[in-house]
């Protein structure tokens, strides 16, 4: 049986990465990759999604014509109805109602689909990573921002909007610092590496030091509050690495925070398992362990023996294994 491939593109806050996956095995058989940028506009953004597709496909050796469908996975808020990406509040301010599965469905001559990006990557997970055998599992995506999906008996859990497992917005400290999304005291406002940034820039404005400012020296003047201003998860471990005692103390903090979260969706959900992913995640252990702690001590103590709380089996895949399966399921129906 000839093998069946799937293009699968996951736009995020640090970058966009396409792949061309071999749909019954998950193997990533090429891919690219650029830089996200926050000062892209529709086209712009446009013209880079499309740019990363085909060179995945260059990269694999295959046609537009060898797929079975495309699915783009982004980090904000979607109608995957309509396939039309409503905005993205942490990545550009500049991209609203963007109908991008029809833009791509019309270069590529292949049927596209739109999800959010966590929802793919809660899918590849179940389908070839950390969720294989998980009757339920709460995925968990830390970056720029956080996302969240819910996955039951092996299927997403959508809720009537497509919105649920919205973690990242869900309230941690009432009337709390403001979120990307205009809430206030939401997880992501205190968890993501958005937040972490801004939480080590003030300190440093205020006379802290930190090694930050020989790593990044050009970031550590720019104004904290700007979206686009956030320290690269490697630079953070390598702070670690160093003992650097303000990051150390920030990326804790923003490990319990995350653990508080986790700790209320174990006691509603109840699930097998957690899977934690992203690229803070990967790259800061410590606050892995911190959050671990933190809903073992926190959450009711049955849920919180049950659920076992592990690392993304598909590393940084997840999101273009699981955007390459929805397309490819959604382009035979």
């Amino acid at each position: 049986m000839a093998a069946k491939y799937g293009l699968g593109i996951d736009y995020g806050g640090t970058k966009i990465l396409g792949a061309v996956v071999d749909l019954a095995t998950g193997q990533v058989i090429g891919s690219a990759k650029k830089r996200t940028s926050f000062a892209d506009g529709s086209e712009e953004l446009l013209e880079r999604i499309i740019s990363v597709g085909v060179g995945a496909l260059k990269s694999a050796s295959l046609k537009a014509k060898d797929l079975e469908g495309i699915g783009l996975g982004a980090a904000g808020q979607v109608d995957a109805k309509r396939g039309v990406l409503l905005g993205t509040p942490n990545l550009s301010q500049a991209v609203v109602d963007l109908p991008v599965a029809k833009r791509l469905a019309d270069e590529f001559k292949v049927p596209a689909t739109l999800a959010n990006d966590v929802h793919v990557a809660a899918l590849g997970e179940a389908r070839f990573g950390a969720g294989v055998g998980a009757e339920s599992f709460l995925c968990v995506f830390v970056g720029t921002g956080i996302g969240g999906a819910i996955v039951l008996r092996g299927k997403l859990m959508l809720g009537r909007d497509g919105t649920a497992g919205e973690i990242g917005h869900a309230t941690v400290v009432a009337g709390g610092r403001l979120c990307g999304c205009g809430g206030a005291g939401h997880l992501e406002a205190y968890a993501a590496r958005t937040a972490i940034s801004r939480r080590l820039l003030g300190e440093m404005k205020r006379g802290r030091n930190s090694i930050l400012s020989d790593l990044e020296p050009d970031l550590v003047n720019k104004d904290a509050l700007r979206s686009d201003v956030t320290f690269r998860s490697g630079t953070l471990a390598t702070a670690i690495e160093e003992k650097d005692a303000l990051v150390i103390e920030a990326v804790r903090e923003a490990g319990w925070y995350l653990g508080i979260g986790l700790a209320s969706a174990v006691n509603i959900v109840n699930p097998d398992r957690i899977i934690l992913g992203g690229g803070a995640i990967e790259a800061l252990p410590l606050m892995v362990e911190v959050a671990r702690e933190t809903v073992r001590a926190e959450a009711l103590p049955v849920p919180a023996k049950s659920a076992d709380i592990v690392t993304a089996g598909l590393g940084d895949h997840s999101g273009v294994v699981g955007a390459a399966i929805i397309g490819a399921e959604s382009g035979r129906k």
